[in-house]
């Protein structure tokens, strides 16, 4: 999964997150009231536009702070009313036939079926509950103030703002109730479609005798279902587990009568509690590097390293300790692989991951695996281990004793094929810390599509208070997609400040355009000319007000959390914490701006 920024601690976020909060509203009210007086001073005069301007903001601010509950909470019921009497449960009917169809365009032969299932549950839950807020919110005020039935609400003592919050409140739990059956039956579908099993015949297992002729185990292969099957290999007891095919094994026990059972799946529904470490780099001559390889992709999130070389990814992690990993530490690496030659291509590149003392500097001897593209590896590293000296002798060695120095141990990944590449990042390597409810995950997720949702309602109830409802929807729709680019724009316009072309390559606005005219690629230095230079002192220029602006504008995709989902990674609490005080805050910003809105349109009359 990709994770290019640490999640950081709720404590430790919301401080930063409160000041920036209050900034960026100051300024919007700022600004809001400048307009409204420059509007004023047109029709009235500087000295009466100022009055005019300071009396409403006092009135408006006093009818906020003077709803009632009991008002908000009718409101809102009507506007339940209304999304029924608009036949909003056809989304249902509309999901259920999503549903009932996606099996014949979702490949259950993919790489990882869970993931494929999971992404286009979601998606479709998010892209449907949402769509159908919005048009709700958009709509439902304009054709009341058309139709004048407001004003058999505004003539009584309701007040403007329990207007926009009964809306917000009464669409937003339409959508809820929404997402909640669709979530239900989403779950369902994914766990019914991904549940499989397999059988072993006696003919397709084997023996594995020792030189003594004494059983030393068992190997075989699994039926073929779901477009796949498993080789394993059992101890002499008669346990054992798969190998690993499209993100998941099984267990395997051999019976007394020499039949055998296939346990369900594991790793395609999970939750994982990773801890993860700090990651640097050692180059082919094995010298510390701030980053790997660069093989030509635009995209540096991952660094690579150069196989049959003394180049190696090193990761350090601390907090560790025996009894957090009474049994070792249990390693999960997901490496790509970047091939200079094909080779058998559906064979793995092997590798090899060893544990060093980051004090003494002692370390264990190799541990080999193959990676595979897009498939999770798993390695257990054991509590005693082997560790070879600069002599040549061996001994044995305790990985908490021997290894671990106050909590800290280091983790050395290498490519040992020649001319082949591991491409790797920060997040690639992790202890498995522990598990979460696969369910409670799900819900979780959900919880972030409700973010989305609210905020969505929240914009489009906020845009009918001045505008009709097509331009309200198409508002809503512009205001969705730019702040999709939010985190594209900081990082162009950290990467123009800082000179640093790998945050985002390409450059501003400017320079993107000479690059498609000249037809330089975005990896591509430019030449450090007079043009140039000026061409980036412009850039920079028109990158600081976008900065601002997209600063200002909410993400839906930065609330969702499917992504951890899909992948198997527990969402954390904090994180979820963290989306639900930013959706919150929009809220209360929407809220308060089409409560004021509402009120400058003069609906009663």
């Amino acid at each position: 999964m990709v994770l290019e920024q640490e999640i950081p601690k709720f404590a430790a976020w919301i401080g930063p997150a409160l000041l920036w909060y209050v900034f960026a509203g100051g300024l919007v009210a700022l600004f809001a009231a400048a307009a409204a007086w420059l509007t004023q001073s047109v029709l009235y005069g500087p000295l009466a536009a100022g009055d005019r301007v300071y009396r409403g903001v006092l009135t408006g601010l006093s009818d906020l702070f003077a709803m009632s509950p009991r008002r908000i909470w009718a409101l809102a019921r009507l506007a339940i009313q209304e999304s029924l009497r608009r036949n909003v449960l056809v989304a249902l009917a509309l999901f259920l036939v999503i549903v009932l169809f996606a099996g014949w365009f979702l490949d259950p032969k993919s790489v990882n079926p869970g993931r494929l299932y999971l992404g286009f549950i979601l998606s479709a839950t998010n892209l449907l509950v949402c769509l159908v807020t919005l048009v709700l919110s958009v709509f439902s005020l304009p054709a009341d103030i058309k139709a004048k039935a407001i004003q058999t609400v505004t003539t009584k003592p309701v007040r403007t703002g329990e207007i926009v919050l009964g809306r917000i409140l009464g669409f937003s739990l339409v959508g809820a109730m929404l997402l909640a059956i669709m979530g239900v039956i989403g779950w369902a579908f994914v766990v019914r479609s991904v549940s499989h099993g397999h059988t072993v015949t006696v003919e397709d297992v084997i023996e594995i005798k020792d030189v003594g002729g004494t059983l030393a185990g068992f190997e075989g292969r699994t039926s073929l279902d779901r477009g796949h099957r498993h080789r394993f290999d059992l101890d002499a007891s008669g346990t054992g587990w798969t190998d690993t095919v499209q993100g998941h094994r099984h267990a395997v026990t051999r019976s007394a009568g020499g039949g055998y059972t296939i346990g369900a799946a594991e790793g395609l529904l999970e939750a994982r509690r990773p801890q993860r470490g700090t990651l640097r780099f050692l180059d082919r001559d094995g010298r510390p590097s701030l980053k790997g390889i660069n093989v030509g992709s635009e995209w540096g999130y991952r660094q690579y390293v150069e196989g049959g070389t003394l180049g190696a990814a090193i990761w350090t992690f601390e907090g560790l300790s025996e009894q957090k990993y009474p049994d070792g530490l249990p390693l999960e690496m997901n490496v790509r692989v970047f091939r200079t030659w094909k080779g058998v291509i559906d064979k793995g590149i092997k590798g090899s991951v060893r544990v060093r003392n980051p004090v003494s500097g002692l370390q264990s001897d190799p541990f080999y695996f193959t990676a595979r593209e897009f498939t999770i590896d798993s390695l257990l590293l054991p509590r005693t281990m082997a560790s070879t000296s600069k002599d040549g002798g061996t001994r044995q060695v305790d990985l908490f004793q021997d290894i671990v120095a106050d909590g800290r141990v280091e983790v050395i990944l290498q490519c040992l094929e020649k001319s082949q590449y591991y491409g790797v990042a920060q997040a690639d390597f992790y202890l498995r810390a522990g598990s979460g409810s696969f369910a409670v995950n799900y819900a979780k997720s959900c919880l972030g599509i409700l973010y989305a949702m609210i905020l969505v309602t929240a914009m489009g109830v906020m845009f009918s208070t001045f505008l009709s409802g097509p331009l309200a929807l198409f508002a809503t729709l512009s205001l969705v997609m730019v702040g999709q680019f939010r985190e594209f724009i900081k990082r162009l316009f950290e990467s123009q400040v800082t000179g640093d072309a790998s945050i985002a390559p390409g450059g501003g606005p400017i320079e993107s355009f000479y690059r498609i005219l000249s037809q330089d690629s975005i990896t591509i230095e430019l030449d450090p000319s007079a043009a140039v230079q000026i061409m980036k002192t412009f850039d920079t220029f028109l990158l600081a007000p976008m900065r601002l602006l997209a600063a200002l504008f909410p993400s839906l995709s930065s609330l969702g959390t499917s992504d951890f989902v899909a992948h198997g990674f527990d969402i954390p609490f904090a994180l979820v914490a963290e989306h639900g005080m930013e959706a919150l805050g929009y809220l209360l910003a929407f809220f308060i701006a089409g409560a004021f809105c509402l009120r400058a349109r003069e609906v009663a009359s």
